[in-house]
């Protein structure tokens, strides 16, 4: 699988996966859709070309500290974002962010790794 294959299916797999969180907890309204897809079109590409960069030109070594630390700029970022977007309870949208980028880790890792 090519490189740009590789990060468009965990672009995919973040959004699919992020979304069915997401309605699971309740977020139907299209906004909120809207704006998790939104969100995700910013923050996934982003940490991803960041890891490229670092694993080309070896600016920190890559372990579970460092891409546990970027995940949870990814989920501040996000809540940010989102709280902005929709407008609701911070800590509800807190948690929609935390929970959507924990299960969509831990599926990139099973597929990934």
């Amino acid at each position: 699988m090519s490189l740009i294959s590789s990060y468009l299916l965990a672009l995919f797999l973040t959004m699919v996966i992020e979304l069915g969180v997401a309605l699971f907890l309740g977020f139907r309204k299209k906004i909120e859709i809207i704006a998790i897809i939104f969100v995700n079109l910013l923050t996934n590409p982003i940490l991803n070309y960041l890891l490229l960069v670092n694993n080309h030109f070896s600016f920190f070594k890559t372990n579970l500290l460092i891409i546990l630390l970027l995940e949870l700029l990814v989920v501040l970022a996000e809540w940010k974002l989102l709280l902005y977007i929709i407008q609701d309870k911070s800590s509800k949208i807190f948690k929609l962010s935390f929970v959507m980028n924990f299960c969509s880790y831990i599926v990139g890792v099973i597929i990934f790794r």
